[in-house]
Protein backbone atom coordinates (compact mmCIF):
# COMPACT_ATOMS: atom_id res chain seq x y z
CA UNK A 1 0.00 0.00 0.00
CA UNK A 2 2.76 2.67 1.09
CA UNK A 3 4.23 1.36 -2.49
CA UNK A 4 0.87 2.23 -4.53
CA UNK A 5 0.69 5.84 -2.41
CA UNK A 6 4.36 6.61 -3.32
CA UNK A 7 4.04 5.61 -7.20
CA UNK A 8 0.87 7.82 -7.60
CA UNK A 9 2.96 10.69 -6.07
CA UNK A 10 4.99 10.43 -8.36
CA UNK A 11 3.18 9.71 -11.38
CA UNK A 12 1.41 12.93 -9.81
CA UNK A 13 4.40 15.13 -10.10
CA UNK A 14 5.18 14.11 -13.70
CA UNK A 15 4.27 17.24 -15.56
CA UNK A 16 1.14 17.51 -17.71
CA UNK A 17 1.34 18.62 -21.22
CA UNK A 18 0.06 22.20 -21.45
CA UNK A 19 -1.13 24.08 -24.65
CA UNK A 20 1.54 26.13 -25.62
CA UNK A 21 1.28 29.59 -25.25
CA UNK A 22 2.51 32.56 -27.29
CA UNK A 23 5.64 34.30 -25.59
CA UNK A 24 5.58 37.82 -24.80
CA UNK A 25 7.24 40.33 -26.87
CA UNK A 26 10.96 40.86 -25.53
CA UNK A 27 10.62 44.70 -24.65
CA UNK A 28 13.25 46.33 -26.55
CA UNK A 29 16.83 46.82 -24.25
CA UNK A 30 17.52 50.81 -23.29
CA UNK A 31 19.85 52.61 -25.14
CA UNK A 32 22.88 53.23 -22.94
CA UNK A 33 23.16 56.74 -21.67
CA UNK A 34 25.87 57.80 -23.77
CA UNK A 35 24.54 57.24 -27.17
CA UNK A 36 21.84 58.93 -28.61
CA UNK A 37 18.16 57.49 -29.11
CA UNK A 38 18.37 55.46 -32.30
CA UNK A 39 15.47 56.73 -34.76
CA UNK A 40 12.11 54.51 -35.35
CA UNK A 41 11.60 53.38 -38.92
CA UNK A 42 8.72 54.68 -40.42
CA UNK A 43 5.57 53.44 -39.41
CA UNK A 44 2.90 52.62 -42.61
CA UNK A 45 -0.12 54.84 -42.41
CA UNK A 46 -2.91 52.95 -41.26
CA UNK A 47 -6.51 52.37 -42.77
CA UNK A 48 -9.17 53.79 -40.79
CA UNK A 49 -11.26 50.24 -39.15
CA UNK A 50 -15.42 50.44 -40.17
CA UNK A 51 -17.37 52.67 -38.11
CA UNK A 52 -18.44 49.33 -36.61
CA UNK A 53 -15.02 47.69 -35.52
CA UNK A 54 -13.75 50.05 -33.89
CA UNK A 55 -10.35 49.13 -32.02
CA UNK A 56 -9.29 46.28 -35.05
CA UNK A 57 -5.81 45.83 -35.61
CA UNK A 58 -5.07 47.04 -39.05
CA UNK A 59 -2.02 45.11 -41.25
CA UNK A 60 -3.21 46.15 -44.41
CA UNK A 61 0.15 48.44 -45.01
CA UNK A 62 2.10 45.58 -43.56
CA UNK A 63 0.28 42.17 -45.93
CA UNK A 64 2.22 39.29 -45.56
CA UNK A 65 3.15 37.85 -48.92
CA UNK A 66 4.36 34.32 -48.46
CA UNK A 67 4.03 31.54 -50.68
CA UNK A 68 1.03 31.32 -52.51
CA UNK A 69 -0.84 33.08 -49.67
CA UNK A 70 -2.06 36.82 -49.21
CA UNK A 71 -3.03 38.09 -45.41
CA UNK A 72 -5.45 40.81 -46.04
CA UNK A 73 -7.36 42.62 -43.14
CA UNK A 74 -11.36 43.23 -43.42
CA UNK A 75 -10.81 46.93 -44.97
CA UNK A 76 -8.39 45.71 -47.60
CA UNK A 77 -10.71 42.64 -48.91
CA UNK A 78 -13.76 45.08 -49.62
CA UNK A 79 -11.40 47.35 -51.28
CA UNK A 80 -10.11 44.52 -53.60
CA UNK A 81 -14.07 43.42 -54.23
CA UNK A 82 -14.32 46.95 -55.22
CA UNK A 83 -11.82 46.91 -58.13
CA UNK A 84 -12.27 43.12 -59.22
CA UNK A 85 -15.74 41.86 -58.29
CA UNK A 86 -17.47 41.05 -61.19
CA UNK A 87 -20.46 42.17 -60.14
CA UNK A 88 -19.40 45.89 -59.65
CA UNK A 89 -17.94 46.18 -63.37
CA UNK A 90 -21.62 44.66 -64.60
CA UNK A 91 -23.54 47.75 -62.76
CA UNK A 92 -21.16 50.45 -63.77
CA UNK A 93 -21.84 49.09 -67.54
CA UNK A 94 -25.83 48.90 -67.02
CA UNK A 95 -25.53 52.31 -65.66
CA UNK A 96 -23.64 53.78 -68.55
CA UNK A 97 -26.18 51.57 -70.57
CA UNK A 98 -29.23 53.90 -69.32
CA UNK A 99 -27.08 57.09 -69.66
CA UNK A 100 -26.58 56.10 -73.73
CA UNK A 101 -30.04 55.91 -73.76
CA UNK A 102 -30.64 59.40 -72.50
CA UNK A 103 -28.61 60.61 -75.37
CA UNK A 104 -31.11 58.19 -78.13
CA UNK A 105 -33.94 60.08 -76.35
CA UNK A 106 -32.54 63.32 -77.26
CA UNK A 107 -31.84 62.93 -80.99
CA UNK A 108 -35.52 63.00 -82.75
CA UNK A 109 -35.42 66.57 -81.81
CA UNK A 110 -31.63 66.96 -83.30
CA UNK A 111 -31.49 67.91 -87.13
CA UNK A 112 -29.95 65.11 -89.06
CA UNK A 113 -28.19 65.28 -92.39
CA UNK A 114 -27.85 62.93 -94.96
CA UNK A 115 -25.75 62.29 -98.46
CA UNK A 116 -26.21 60.30 -101.05
CA UNK A 117 -24.30 59.45 -104.49
CA UNK A 118 -25.34 57.60 -107.50
CA UNK A 119 -23.48 55.90 -110.56
CA UNK A 120 -25.53 53.78 -112.99
CA UNK A 121 -26.02 53.18 -116.63
CA UNK A 122 -29.40 51.72 -118.47
CA UNK A 123 -31.08 51.71 -122.04
CA UNK A 124 -31.86 55.03 -123.60
CA UNK A 125 -35.49 55.68 -124.04
CA UNK A 126 -36.55 55.80 -127.89
CA UNK A 127 -37.19 59.29 -129.59
CA UNK A 128 -36.43 60.85 -132.20
CA UNK A 129 -32.77 61.47 -132.93
CA UNK A 130 -33.33 65.51 -134.06
CA UNK A 131 -35.70 66.52 -131.39
CA UNK A 132 -36.58 69.44 -133.46
CA UNK A 133 -37.56 67.66 -136.52
CA UNK A 134 -40.57 65.06 -135.78
CA UNK A 135 -39.77 63.21 -139.10
CA UNK A 136 -35.70 62.41 -137.91
CA UNK A 137 -34.75 58.77 -137.35
CA UNK A 138 -35.35 57.32 -133.53
CA UNK A 139 -32.71 56.93 -131.83
CA UNK A 140 -32.25 55.16 -128.22
CA UNK A 141 -33.65 51.42 -127.48
CA UNK A 142 -32.97 48.76 -125.72
CA UNK A 143 -29.03 47.90 -126.66
CA UNK A 144 -28.16 52.14 -126.32
CA UNK A 145 -26.44 52.83 -123.32
CA UNK A 146 -27.15 55.54 -121.18
CA UNK A 147 -24.38 56.43 -118.47
CA UNK A 148 -26.11 58.96 -114.68
CA UNK A 149 -24.60 60.05 -111.90
CA UNK A 150 -26.02 62.05 -108.78
CA UNK A 151 -25.40 63.55 -105.67
CA UNK A 152 -28.07 64.32 -103.39
CA UNK A 153 -28.48 66.02 -99.59
CA UNK A 154 -31.14 65.83 -97.46
CA UNK A 155 -31.48 67.87 -94.19
CA UNK A 156 -34.48 67.03 -91.30
CA UNK A 157 -35.37 68.58 -88.64
CA UNK A 158 -38.49 67.96 -85.95
CA UNK A 159 -38.93 71.48 -84.80
CA UNK A 160 -41.56 70.03 -81.64
CA UNK A 161 -43.60 67.44 -81.50
CA UNK A 162 -45.53 69.16 -78.68
CA UNK A 163 -43.91 67.35 -75.61
CA UNK A 164 -43.70 63.71 -77.12
CA UNK A 165 -39.67 63.68 -77.00
CA UNK A 166 -39.48 65.63 -73.73
CA UNK A 167 -41.47 63.37 -71.96
CA UNK A 168 -39.29 60.50 -72.92
CA UNK A 169 -36.50 62.19 -71.97
CA UNK A 170 -37.30 63.05 -68.61
CA UNK A 171 -38.18 59.19 -68.39
CA UNK A 172 -34.65 57.99 -69.89
CA UNK A 173 -33.07 60.88 -67.31
CA UNK A 174 -34.87 59.22 -64.44
CA UNK A 175 -34.23 55.49 -65.72
CA UNK A 176 -30.59 56.56 -65.67
CA UNK A 177 -30.25 58.15 -62.03
CA UNK A 178 -32.05 54.89 -61.11
CA UNK A 179 -29.02 52.55 -62.61
CA UNK A 180 -26.86 54.96 -60.90
CA UNK A 181 -28.38 54.22 -57.52
CA UNK A 182 -28.23 50.49 -58.41
CA UNK A 183 -24.67 50.63 -58.69
CA UNK A 184 -24.75 51.98 -54.46
CA UNK A 185 -27.09 48.55 -53.86
CA UNK A 186 -24.45 46.66 -55.50
CA UNK A 187 -21.30 47.80 -53.93
CA UNK A 188 -22.94 47.54 -50.57
CA UNK A 189 -24.28 44.11 -51.69
CA UNK A 190 -20.53 43.26 -52.49
CA UNK A 191 -19.45 44.59 -49.08
CA UNK A 192 -21.54 43.35 -46.76
CA UNK A 193 -21.07 39.55 -48.73
CA UNK A 194 -17.20 40.64 -48.47
CA UNK A 195 -17.57 41.24 -44.57
CA UNK A 196 -19.84 38.19 -44.29
CA UNK A 197 -17.61 35.79 -45.89
CA UNK A 198 -14.20 37.37 -43.74
CA UNK A 199 -15.58 36.87 -40.64
CA UNK A 200 -16.92 33.66 -41.22
CA UNK A 201 -12.69 32.68 -42.03
CA UNK A 202 -12.13 34.69 -39.38
CA UNK A 203 -14.61 32.25 -37.14
CA UNK A 204 -13.73 28.63 -38.81
CA UNK A 205 -9.77 29.77 -38.27
CA UNK A 206 -10.58 30.20 -34.23
CA UNK A 207 -12.67 26.86 -34.30
CA UNK A 208 -9.10 25.04 -35.49
CA UNK A 209 -7.39 26.76 -32.81
CA UNK A 210 -10.37 25.16 -30.80
CA UNK A 211 -10.15 21.75 -31.79
CA UNK A 212 -5.91 21.84 -32.13
CA UNK A 213 -5.99 23.10 -28.50
CA UNK A 214 -8.92 19.78 -27.82
CA UNK A 215 -6.65 17.05 -29.56
CA UNK A 216 -3.14 18.53 -27.57
CA UNK A 217 -5.07 17.73 -24.59
CA UNK A 218 -6.41 14.58 -25.29
CA UNK A 219 -3.51 13.59 -26.07
CA UNK A 220 -1.66 14.95 -22.88
CA UNK A 221 -4.97 12.32 -20.91
CA UNK A 222 -3.63 9.77 -23.70
CA UNK A 223 -0.36 9.85 -22.36
CA UNK A 224 -0.96 10.29 -18.46
CA UNK A 225 -3.81 7.10 -18.70
CA UNK A 226 -0.92 4.93 -20.16
CA UNK A 227 1.39 5.92 -17.25
CA UNK A 228 -1.22 4.99 -14.68
CA UNK A 229 -2.30 1.50 -16.89
CA UNK A 230 1.62 0.87 -16.63
CA UNK A 231 2.17 1.31 -13.12
CA UNK A 232 -1.04 -1.17 -12.37
CA UNK A 233 -2.79 2.21 -10.98
CA UNK A 234 -5.85 1.76 -13.09
CA UNK A 235 -7.57 -0.34 -15.21
CA UNK A 236 -6.19 -0.76 -18.84
CA UNK A 237 -9.54 0.31 -20.37
CA UNK A 238 -9.17 3.47 -19.87
CA UNK A 239 -6.36 3.94 -22.05
CA UNK A 240 -8.80 2.39 -24.65
CA UNK A 241 -11.39 5.30 -23.60
CA UNK A 242 -8.44 8.24 -23.86
CA UNK A 243 -7.95 6.65 -27.47
CA UNK A 244 -10.97 7.10 -28.53
CA UNK A 245 -11.55 10.60 -27.27
CA UNK A 246 -8.56 11.69 -28.95
CA UNK A 247 -9.75 9.83 -32.33
CA UNK A 248 -13.17 11.85 -31.53
CA UNK A 249 -10.98 14.86 -31.03
CA UNK A 250 -8.11 14.52 -34.43
CA UNK A 251 -11.62 13.55 -36.63
CA UNK A 252 -13.40 17.23 -35.31
CA UNK A 253 -9.97 18.85 -36.05
CA UNK A 254 -9.97 17.85 -39.80
CA UNK A 255 -13.50 19.07 -40.18
CA UNK A 256 -12.80 22.33 -38.48
CA UNK A 257 -10.07 22.42 -41.25
CA UNK A 258 -12.08 21.19 -44.21
CA UNK A 259 -14.83 24.38 -43.03
CA UNK A 260 -12.30 27.05 -43.00
CA UNK A 261 -10.82 25.73 -46.43
CA UNK A 262 -14.32 26.31 -47.81
CA UNK A 263 -14.70 29.63 -46.00
CA UNK A 264 -11.47 30.95 -47.70
CA UNK A 265 -13.05 29.81 -51.05
CA UNK A 266 -15.81 31.72 -50.13
CA UNK A 267 -13.98 34.96 -49.55
CA UNK A 268 -12.49 34.32 -52.76
CA UNK A 269 -15.67 34.24 -54.71
CA UNK A 270 -16.33 37.03 -52.73
CA UNK A 271 -13.50 39.57 -53.60
CA UNK A 272 -13.43 38.25 -57.08
CA UNK A 273 -9.79 36.49 -56.57
CA UNK A 274 -8.64 35.70 -60.13
CA UNK A 275 -5.21 34.55 -59.18
CA UNK A 276 -5.10 30.65 -58.96
CA UNK A 277 -1.78 30.89 -57.57
CA UNK A 278 -2.17 32.46 -54.37
CA UNK A 279 -4.82 32.05 -51.86
CA UNK A 280 -6.25 34.72 -49.37
CA UNK A 281 -6.03 34.57 -45.72
CA UNK A 282 -7.17 36.52 -43.21
CA UNK A 283 -5.77 38.22 -40.12
CA UNK A 284 -6.32 35.80 -37.34
CA UNK A 285 -7.11 38.58 -34.92
CA UNK A 286 -11.17 38.62 -34.30
CA UNK A 287 -12.66 42.04 -35.37
CA UNK A 288 -14.11 43.20 -31.67
CA UNK A 289 -17.52 45.26 -31.88
CA UNK A 290 -18.07 48.20 -30.49
CA UNK A 291 -19.14 48.13 -26.90
CA UNK A 292 -22.02 50.90 -27.37
CA UNK A 293 -25.69 50.10 -27.91
CA UNK A 294 -26.84 50.68 -31.54
CA UNK A 295 -28.98 53.50 -31.96
CA UNK A 296 -32.57 53.95 -30.83
CA UNK A 297 -34.72 52.14 -33.66
CA UNK A 298 -36.43 55.95 -35.11
CA UNK A 299 -32.86 57.27 -35.53
CA UNK A 300 -31.95 54.08 -37.23
CA UNK A 301 -35.09 53.96 -39.73
CA UNK A 302 -34.55 57.70 -40.56
CA UNK A 303 -30.96 56.44 -41.21
CA UNK A 304 -31.67 54.58 -43.56
CA UNK A 305 -34.64 56.21 -45.19
CA UNK A 306 -31.46 58.77 -46.24
CA UNK A 307 -28.92 56.57 -47.32
CA UNK A 308 -30.69 53.54 -48.58
CA UNK A 309 -29.84 53.51 -52.24
CA UNK A 310 -32.89 51.15 -53.10
CA UNK A 311 -35.28 53.94 -51.89
CA UNK A 312 -33.86 56.41 -54.18
CA UNK A 313 -33.66 53.75 -56.97
CA UNK A 314 -37.47 53.23 -56.28
CA UNK A 315 -38.03 56.76 -56.44
CA UNK A 316 -36.40 57.57 -59.45
CA UNK A 317 -38.25 54.13 -61.12
CA UNK A 318 -41.71 56.03 -60.46
CA UNK A 319 -40.62 59.40 -61.78
CA UNK A 320 -39.24 57.88 -64.70
CA UNK A 321 -42.63 55.88 -65.06
CA UNK A 322 -44.70 58.88 -64.95
CA UNK A 323 -42.72 60.60 -67.89
CA UNK A 324 -43.92 57.60 -69.73
CA UNK A 325 -47.53 57.73 -68.84
CA UNK A 326 -47.04 61.58 -70.29
CA UNK A 327 -44.97 60.30 -73.20
CA UNK A 328 -47.90 58.04 -73.95
CA UNK A 329 -50.71 60.52 -73.90
CA UNK A 330 -48.32 62.54 -76.29
CA UNK A 331 -48.17 60.17 -79.06
CA UNK A 332 -51.45 61.45 -81.24
CA UNK A 333 -50.02 64.95 -81.04
CA UNK A 334 -49.15 66.56 -83.66
CA UNK A 335 -45.45 66.69 -85.20
CA UNK A 336 -44.15 69.77 -86.86
CA UNK A 337 -40.46 69.00 -88.77
CA UNK A 338 -38.56 71.42 -91.43
CA UNK A 339 -37.20 69.79 -94.67
CA UNK A 340 -34.29 70.78 -97.03
CA UNK A 341 -32.80 69.24 -99.80
CA UNK A 342 -30.47 69.73 -102.92
CA UNK A 343 -29.77 67.55 -106.09
CA UNK A 344 -27.68 67.42 -108.83
CA UNK A 345 -27.88 64.26 -111.35
CA UNK A 346 -26.07 64.75 -114.39
CA UNK A 347 -25.71 61.97 -117.20
CA UNK A 348 -24.56 61.10 -120.44
CA UNK A 349 -27.49 63.22 -122.47
CA UNK A 350 -26.07 66.78 -120.59
CA UNK A 351 -23.45 66.18 -118.23
CA UNK A 352 -23.79 69.83 -116.84
CA UNK A 353 -27.09 70.31 -115.62
CA UNK A 354 -27.79 72.97 -112.90
CA UNK A 355 -28.17 71.48 -109.58
CA UNK A 356 -32.27 71.59 -108.10
CA UNK A 357 -33.06 72.13 -104.08
CA UNK A 358 -36.39 72.28 -102.23
CA UNK A 359 -37.27 72.98 -98.42
CA UNK A 360 -40.56 73.28 -96.78
CA UNK A 361 -42.21 72.28 -93.30
CA UNK A 362 -44.53 69.67 -93.05
CA UNK A 363 -47.30 69.16 -90.05
CA UNK A 364 -48.33 65.84 -89.23
CA UNK A 365 -50.80 64.60 -87.14
CA UNK A 366 -51.89 60.97 -86.42
CA UNK A 367 -55.87 61.39 -85.69
CA UNK A 368 -56.35 57.35 -85.19
CA UNK A 369 -53.54 55.05 -84.36
CA UNK A 370 -55.89 51.92 -83.84
CA UNK A 371 -56.04 51.73 -79.98
CA UNK A 372 -52.20 52.25 -79.48
CA UNK A 373 -51.45 55.29 -77.99
CA UNK A 374 -54.42 53.98 -74.93
CA UNK A 375 -52.50 51.06 -74.98
CA UNK A 376 -49.68 52.17 -74.45
CA UNK A 377 -50.94 54.76 -71.74
CA UNK A 378 -52.61 51.57 -69.94
CA UNK A 379 -49.03 50.08 -69.47
CA UNK A 380 -47.24 52.59 -68.50
CA UNK A 381 -50.07 53.18 -65.87
CA UNK A 382 -49.12 49.62 -64.63
CA UNK A 383 -45.47 49.78 -64.66
CA UNK A 384 -45.97 53.15 -62.21
CA UNK A 385 -47.97 51.32 -59.48
CA UNK A 386 -45.81 48.76 -59.95
CA UNK A 387 -42.71 50.80 -59.16
CA UNK A 388 -44.97 52.83 -56.05
CA UNK A 389 -45.91 48.98 -54.53
CA UNK A 390 -42.11 47.95 -54.82
CA UNK A 391 -41.27 51.48 -53.04
CA UNK A 392 -43.81 50.85 -50.23
CA UNK A 393 -42.96 47.74 -49.95
CA UNK A 394 -38.81 48.61 -49.05
CA UNK A 395 -40.58 51.14 -46.92
CA UNK A 396 -42.67 48.41 -44.66
CA UNK A 397 -39.53 45.91 -44.27
CA UNK A 398 -37.09 48.30 -43.72
CA UNK A 399 -38.21 49.30 -39.65
CA UNK A 400 -38.71 45.05 -39.50
CA UNK A 401 -35.37 44.20 -40.51
CA UNK A 402 -33.27 47.16 -38.73
CA UNK A 403 -35.52 46.32 -35.05
CA UNK A 404 -34.40 42.63 -36.24
CA UNK A 405 -30.62 43.62 -36.54
CA UNK A 406 -31.05 45.53 -33.19
CA UNK A 407 -32.25 43.01 -31.32
CA UNK A 408 -29.41 40.27 -32.74
CA UNK A 409 -27.21 42.57 -31.41
CA UNK A 410 -28.29 43.25 -28.05
CA UNK A 411 -28.69 39.48 -27.70
CA UNK A 412 -25.33 38.46 -28.88
CA UNK A 413 -23.71 40.66 -26.90
CA UNK A 414 -25.00 38.94 -23.91
CA UNK A 415 -24.53 35.38 -25.17
CA UNK A 416 -20.65 36.47 -25.44
CA UNK A 417 -20.93 37.72 -22.15
CA UNK A 418 -22.39 34.34 -21.17
CA UNK A 419 -20.15 32.19 -23.37
CA UNK A 420 -16.95 34.49 -21.78
CA UNK A 421 -18.08 33.02 -18.31
CA UNK A 422 -18.49 29.57 -19.33
CA UNK A 423 -15.51 29.34 -20.89
CA UNK A 424 -13.51 30.76 -17.71
CA UNK A 425 -15.99 28.45 -15.48
CA UNK A 426 -15.10 25.19 -17.63
CA UNK A 427 -11.45 25.79 -17.78
CA UNK A 428 -11.27 25.76 -13.94
CA UNK A 429 -13.68 22.49 -13.93
CA UNK A 430 -11.04 20.93 -16.35
CA UNK A 431 -7.96 22.17 -14.12
CA UNK A 432 -9.84 19.96 -10.90
CA UNK A 433 -10.33 17.73 -12.76
CA UNK A 434 -7.44 16.66 -14.05
CA UNK A 435 -5.58 17.40 -10.26
CA UNK A 436 -8.04 14.65 -9.31
CA UNK A 437 -7.60 12.21 -11.90
CA UNK A 438 -3.48 12.97 -11.54
CA UNK A 439 -4.16 11.81 -8.04
CA UNK A 440 -6.53 8.71 -8.24
CA UNK A 441 -9.19 10.11 -7.06
CA UNK A 442 -10.96 11.31 -10.49
CA UNK A 443 -12.53 8.84 -13.35
CA UNK A 444 -11.86 9.15 -17.09
CA UNK A 445 -15.21 9.81 -17.54
CA UNK A 446 -15.21 13.06 -14.97
CA UNK A 447 -11.91 14.18 -17.06
CA UNK A 448 -13.57 13.68 -20.20
CA UNK A 449 -16.83 15.17 -19.18
CA UNK A 450 -14.78 18.33 -18.47
CA UNK A 451 -13.00 18.52 -21.56
CA UNK A 452 -16.09 18.49 -23.73
CA UNK A 453 -17.60 21.17 -21.44
CA UNK A 454 -13.55 22.68 -22.16
CA UNK A 455 -14.44 22.34 -26.04
CA UNK A 456 -17.78 23.00 -25.90
CA UNK A 457 -18.14 26.56 -24.47
CA UNK A 458 -15.03 27.39 -26.17
CA UNK A 459 -16.91 26.68 -29.34
CA UNK A 460 -19.95 28.76 -28.11
CA UNK A 461 -17.71 31.43 -27.26
CA UNK A 462 -16.47 31.67 -30.67
CA UNK A 463 -19.69 31.18 -32.44
CA UNK A 464 -22.07 33.99 -30.17
CA UNK A 465 -18.71 36.67 -31.54
CA UNK A 466 -19.30 35.03 -35.09
CA UNK A 467 -22.67 36.24 -34.52
CA UNK A 468 -22.34 39.22 -33.42
CA UNK A 469 -20.16 40.85 -35.62
CA UNK A 470 -22.21 39.22 -38.56
CA UNK A 471 -25.49 41.18 -36.83
CA UNK A 472 -23.07 44.81 -36.70
CA UNK A 473 -22.68 43.53 -40.52
CA UNK A 474 -25.77 43.40 -41.20
CA UNK A 475 -27.39 46.13 -38.92
CA UNK A 476 -24.45 48.31 -41.47
CA UNK A 477 -25.72 46.83 -44.36
CA UNK A 478 -29.50 47.59 -43.67
CA UNK A 479 -28.93 51.61 -42.85
CA UNK A 480 -26.44 51.82 -45.74
CA UNK A 481 -23.74 53.31 -43.53
CA UNK A 482 -21.46 54.80 -45.91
Amino acid sequence: MKFRLVLLALIAATPMPVLAQPAPAPAPAPAPPDQPPQPQPDQPPQEPAPSWLPGVQNITAAEMATPGKLTLTMTRAVELAYKQNPTARQARASAEAAYGRVDQAKVPLRPTVALAGTLGAGSKAVRPCDVNDPNSPSCGGFFSVQESTGLSAVANWRITDFGQTDANIRAAEANAAAASASVSTSTLDIRANVELAYLESVARGKLVVVAQATVKSEEGHLDQAKRFVAAQAHDPIEVSQAQARLANAESALSQAQSNEAVALANLRAAIGWLDPTRAPAVDPNWPVPSDQEPADLPALVAQAREHRPELVAAQRQIEASEASVDAAHYERRPILSATAATQWTPDSSQWSPQPSWSAGLTLSWLLFDGGRSRADVRVANANRMSAEASRDALLVTLTSALESARAQIVASRANVKASTEAVTAAQAQLKLAEARYANGLGSQIELADAQTAVTTAQGNLVSAQWELANAWAGLERAIASP
